[in-house]
């Protein structure tokens, strides 16, 4: 019997191919064509362990799992690189090591609220910063998130007012390092990349395979050169005879008096965070690590369509759980890392918030924090407050102004009653060196007037509801 050709070459075709792809699912004709593009998402999720790696004990041997968003993190390890700076520029105290080499992290944390903190202005220093450093917007955002008294009154817009008593810690020095213990659960993106990655070389799919384990490598180094360093938190130290560091944050609906020596407050307003590395070589590294990841991300789009619908799940399955582990990082892992350092600067600062429904009774408030145990007051220093939070050059705010501040000089209550304010436009023969018997108001000035006093007297009746 003559089998035909053509039945015996089909044959053989049909049994090589069994023996040559004895993956699952490997005679579908679905293919995942987009999972080639998970190099270009997740990649702010993924930025925040790796930014991160330097604070745990031990975490750079744990970022060894594949993981989304490499083009975008390598192409933030290029601009990484050239914000490198010599030892001398951050300690310049001590004898500069030419070896050691620092790294402004900024570039990693950005989005993770780690950015630039809102206005400061000294009360007694006369320091005016239009940018703060990150703990100073790290302390307001937990200003903002905490609940505070209301304080009823003239309903506008509401401003709150925290009073922060800072104490300068014993462990608070000019550099400070900081480690965390790694979460437990690390672990699991970590063996489920090691698995599929295993799996895909057990049934051949060799496309899915390599591209899994260049993710793991890519990924793994990158953490072993940001863990080989520390995180350094620098602030100037006060000269000595420093006034007070007194000042206020903020400068919108969130104000926040800061109350402490000259060296906790600018660990609070002018403190940096900084990657020391104690090699020349760093910026070679950051650059090895940025090819590394925009390479992966490059062979992702070349190799993964090539893959059969096999190898694509078990490299979805990989990038999949790192992004679940990276969201839990972000929303939970992280923020416990953010009140260690909290802690470990400024301890647990005594906060108290109170929400007034308007500007004018939150400022004057603000002034009876500020001068509270000061006597005398200085009036021109409370007049520099005042300018700065208030309309100025309007005749009622500056005579209102001039009230508020004269009776806080004098150190009396903010009392106003109605013979005072019947006597708000004197007869021309009266004679006083006092703003507010110099102008005469119109009826509508004279309403507004009141009403402004009101609102001190209110912030007055809260703050000594609250003392």
């Amino acid at each position: 019997m003559i089998i035909p050709l053509k039945v015996t070459d089909t044959v053989e075709f049909q049994t090589r191919s069994l023996v040559t792809d004895p993956s699952p699912l490997a005679n579908t004709k679905f293919i995942l064509d987009s999972t080639s593009v998970a190099g270009l998402l997740g990649g702010e999720e993924a930025m925040s362990t790796v930014a991160l790696a330097q604070i745990y004990d031990r975490r750079k041997w744990l970022g060894w799992y594949n993981t989304p968003g490499s083009y975008i993190i390598g192409k933030r390890f290029r601009r990484l690189a050239r914000s490198i700076i010599s030892d001398s520029h951050v300690n310049p105290r001590s004898t500069p090591r030419p070896e050691n080499v620092y790294i402004d992290p900024a570039l990693l944390l950005q989005h993770d609220g780690w950015s630039k903190g809102p206005v400061f202005k000294g009360i007694y220093s006369g320091t005016s910063l239009h940018e703060t450093g990150p703990l100073a917007s790290l302390l307001m955002n937990k200003c903002i998130r905490m609940s505070g008294t209301r304080v009823e009154g003239r309903t506008t817009q509401p401003v709150a007012v925290t009073v922060a008593k800072l104490e300068q810690k014993p462990s608070l020095q000019p550099q400070m390092r900081f480690h965390h213990s790694p979460p437990v659960c690390a672990i699991i993106p970590i063996a489920v990349s090691l698995a599929t990655c295993a799996i895909c070389g057990l049934y051949g799919e060799w496309y899915a395979f390599s591209m899994i384990l260049l993710g793991v490598l890519a990924r793994g180094l990158t953490c072993v050169f940001i863990g080989s360093g520390d995180l350094v938190f620098d602030h100037p130290k006060s000269a000595e005879g420093s006034p007070p560091g007194d000042g206020i944050l903020g400068c919108d609906q969130e104000l926040v008096l800061l109350r402490g020596n000259e060296d906790v407050v600018n660990a609070v307003t002018r403190g940096r965070f900084f990657y020391s590395f104690e090699s020349k070589n760093a910026c070679q590294m950051v650059e090895l690590c940025s090819f590394l990841l925009i390479a992966q991300a490059i062979a992702q789009l070349i190799c993964i369509p090539q893959s059969n619908l096999f190898g694509q799940l078990m490299f979805v399955l990989s990038i999949a759980t790192s992004w679940v582990y990276n969201l839990w990082f972000l929303s939970f892992d992280k923020v416990e890392v953010r009140r260690e350092i909290f802690r470990s600067v400024l301890g647990s600062p005594s906060l108290k918030k109170f929400v007034f429904q308007n500007r004018s009774s939150a400022v004057v408030f603000l002034l009876l924090s500020v001068t509270e145990g000061e006597h005398p007051a200085d009036p021109e220093k409370l007049k520099k407050i005042m300018d700065g939070l208030l309309p100025s050059d309007a005749v009622v705010w500056e005579m209102w102004k001039g009230i508020v501040i004269e009776h806080l000089t004098n150190g009396g209550p903010l009392h106003f009653d109605n013979t005072y304010r019947n006597h708000l436009n004197p007869p021309s023969d009266v004679e006083s060196n006092s703003l507010l018997l110099k102008t005469p108001l119109t009826d509508t000035e004279t309403v507004l007037l009141k009403t402004l006093l009101a609102d001190a007297e209110t912030a007055c009746a809260a703050f000594r509801s609250n003392k």
